[in-house]
């Protein structure tokens, strides 16, 4: 015969631990609503026709992943190269370029990869042209690299350090990224990155087995022999 052999003490901490671990659960599985709820909602933003983006975004965050249109020109003198950004497991760069609205002020363009090897062939339309693409909320993550414009060392789209380094003064508050992508022209657009993981389900389940483990492992260890 076996019987249960624990403290007070001891029993009190289990419970403890087992309301903690059931609580971090808990808590992924509604940061799993909320995330998916949120990629639900860029889903259908990014569904939706492409309307003109306003000459002022009072709110930025209203307009992301937004498909947008905008008329204007291109200002090839000032091409910023994002790196390093893999295609097809080729290293390259995103190309980011400021574009002259004919509305007014300016907005910073990704308009795709390139890599050396191609940077010859390059498209680089002259005059007015219309453009359609997705808006995007430029952001670093903790890996990132800081920017270096001095040595034109880029690593993630600061549209306000770039603005600065071409000297541009009314650059909007977004990133404008190309979303046609056209067979064998150069940058290739079509890139948008939504760095939005979604492992919610994995960390609660995890969360869940290490509660009722801990309990077996309490259980196993206060029982004792008669």
């Amino acid at each position: 015969m076996k019987k249960f052999n624990a403290s007070i003490g001891a029993i009190i901490c289990s419970l403890l631990v087992f309301v903690v671990l059931i609580g971090l659960g808990t808590w992924q599985l509604k940061r799993l609503q909320w995330k998916t709820a949120l990629l639900t909602e860029i889903s259908t933003r990014m569904e939706k026709p492409p309307v003109p983006l306003p000459e002022k975004l009072d709110n930025p965050a209203d307009w992301e992943y937004r498909r947008v249109t905008m008329t204007g020109q291109f200002d090839y003198s000032h091409e910023f190269l994002i790196k390093p950004r893999t295609l097809n497991e080729q290293v390259g760069y995103n190309m980011i370029v400021p574009f002259e609205r004919l509305s007014g002020g300016s907005v910073m363009v990704n308009r795709g990869w390139i890599s050396d090897a191609l940077m010859s062939q390059a498209a680089r339309p002259k005059g007015i042209v219309q453009i359609e693409g997705i808006v995007q909320l430029p952001r670093k993550n903790y890996w990132t690299p800081p920017n270096d414009p001095a040595k034109t060392d880029w690593y993630w789209a600061d549209v306000d350090a770039m603005a600065s380094a071409a000297g541009i003064k009314n650059i909007a508050p977004v990133l404008f990224t190309i979303s046609t992508k056209k067979t064998g022209v150069y940058p290739v657009a079509g890139s948008v990155e939504l760095n939005i993981p979604n492992n919610h389900k994995q960390y609660a389940i995890f969360w869940f087995a290490m509660a009722f483990i801990s309990q077996f492992i309490f259980l196993l260890r206060f029982r004792q022999a008669a």
